[in-house]
């Protein structure tokens, strides 16, 4: 090459680093749906186990006692957060509330699809209700425990605690992996976690649920959750690989 003559451009070569990536995050993503899946199983096993003991050995030998013991807290802070804890999960509030919450992603966040599996896992505690028809078991008596309220339903398993674990655990993951750090983003989390967390022994300070229901509760909650959300992520999945690449200039 003559001194002066121009150097010839070489054809842009992409570094293969963001592909690499791209690949180490589809990856990720594969085994994380897998470990939900496996998780969800699991959950479903245990409440499997957790029904048959139910159904077959009336386990009230551990659920009186328990029921008892919690009970023995019985102050005022204690007894309203208990109270106010269950409170959503009762009709209408149950039905109301979600829909408001739906609407409010939907419309406000523009979140139409996370707002549809919202309303899918609210759809998805009903099958407690379908259990509860099949086990047909008998609410906690006053006779044994102390019993506010008189719910005209079965008692396995309980149906707030399933509702519960699917609404406020499913909105946990959207704020987890959606919303950026911060506080409102913290106090949402917070918020959530302690509903799941609380609503059990709240269901059983009030002696309208049993241990073992609340138990039945979080498995059968716990195992349709999995399923949501790895629902969830294969529609993330298959919606962001059906989005347009930018082409190079």
């Amino acid at each position: 090459m003559k001194t002066g003559d121009a150097i010839a451009p070489t054809p842009y070569n992409p570094s293969p680093e963001p592909e690499r990536r791209e690949q180490n995050s589809h990856r990720r993503s594969l085994v994380r749906g897998a470990a939900l899946v496996s998780l969800g199983f699991f959950m479903l096993v245990i409440f499997g186990i957790v029904t048959a003991v139910v159904v077959l050995l009336h386990p009230l030998v551990f659920d009186v006692p328990i029921t008892l013991e919690l009970q023995e807290v019985n102050y005022g802070p204690f007894s309203w957060l208990m109270e106010a804890v269950s409170y959503p999960g009762y009709a209408p509030q149950n039905i109301i509330l979600p829909l408001i919450v739906i609407v409010g992603v939907a419309v406000l966040f523009k979140r139409v699809a996370e707002a549809a599996f919202l309303g899918l896992v609210s759809a998805l505690s009903g099958a407690a209700e379908l259990v509860k028809i099949v086990v047909h078991r008998d609410r906690p008596s006053a006779d044994v425990v102390h019993v506010i309220g008189h719910p005209l339903t079965y008692s396995f398993p309980s149906g707030h605690v399933t509702q519960y674990m699917l609404f406020f655990g499913f909105a946990f993951y959207l704020v987890f992996t959606l919303m950026r750090h911060g506080i409102v983003r913290t106090l949402l989390l917070l918020f959530c976690g302690a509903m799941i967390l609380l609503v059990g022994p709240s269901r059983i300070w009030l002696g309208q649920h049993w241990f073992s229901d609340v138990l039945g509760g979080y498995t059968l909650g716990s195992a349709l959750l999995m399923a949501a959300i790895w629902a969830y992520r294969k529609w993330e999945e298959h919606r962001l690989g059906a989005q347009p690449h930018a082409s190079t200039q």
